[in-house]
C-alpha cells in the first residue's frame, strides 16, 4: 500500500459545505468517496505544514478540519523539508507566493511519501510544472512523490457520482 501525504486542499474539499460550482462540487463528492472507500489511515499522513494551514483558517472551519484528520499520522516540520521548499521557489519551480505548496511538496519528498494528494492543480498537480519540480528535487538527491488528485486514485468508482 502506498503512503499518501494529504495536502490541505483535499481536507478543504472533504469538509467544506457543498459548492455551488458544479466542478468543485464534483471534486468534493469524489474526495468524500475516496475518503470513505479508499483512504487507509495507516498509510495516510498530514504534516505540521497542513496543521498550520488549517489553523490559519477561521476557528469554526479549522475545528471541523482538525477533527477530521486528528487520527491520521503526522509528519513533523523539518529543516530538510524547509531546504527543499526553498529550492523549489528559488530554483524557479514555484513562484514566491506558492511557498505553502512548496512546503507540502518538500515535506512529502523529505519523508518519502509515495503520493502527494492534492486538488491544487495550479502549483502542485500541474503537468507543466512537474518536470522542473522533479528536476529540482532530484538534484538534491531527494525522492519525488507522485503529485496527483484524488480522481487518479479512484479508478472508475467516480462513475457512480
Amino acid at each position: 500500500m502506498p503512503t499518501i501525504y494529504l495536502e490541505t486542499s483535499v481536507i478543504y474539499h472533504l469538509t467544506d459545505p457543498p459548492s455551488t460550482n458544479p466542478i468543485t462540487r464534483a471534486c468534493q463528492l469524489l474526495t468524500q468517496q475516496w475518503w470513505e472507500m479508499r483512504m487507509d489511515a495507516q498509510h495516510t499522513y498530514v504534516s505540521d505544514y497542513v496543521i498550520d494551514d488549517i489553523n490559519a483558517d477561521d476557528a469554526l472551519r479549522a475545528a471541523s478540519q482538525l477533527k477530521k484528520v486528528a487520527f491520521l499520522n503526522k509528519l513533523p516540520r523539518s529543516k530538510r523539508a524547509d531546504n527543499i521548499a526553498e529550492l523549489l521557489v528559488l530554483g524557479g519551480g514555484l513562484i514566491a507566493k506558492s511557498k505553502n505548496a512548496a512546503a507540502h511538496i518538500a515535506c512529502a519528498a523529505a519523508h518519502r511519501a509515495d503520493i502527494l494528494l492534492t486538488w491544487n492543480c495550479t502549483d502542485i498537480a500541474n503537468a507543466y510544472k512537474l518536470p522542473l519540480l522533479r528536476d529540482l528535487v532530484q538534484a538534491k538527491e531527494e525522492f519525488m512523490p507522485q503529485l496527483i488528485t484524488p480522481f487518479e486514485l479512484m479508478g472508475n468508482i467516480y462513475e457512480d457520482l
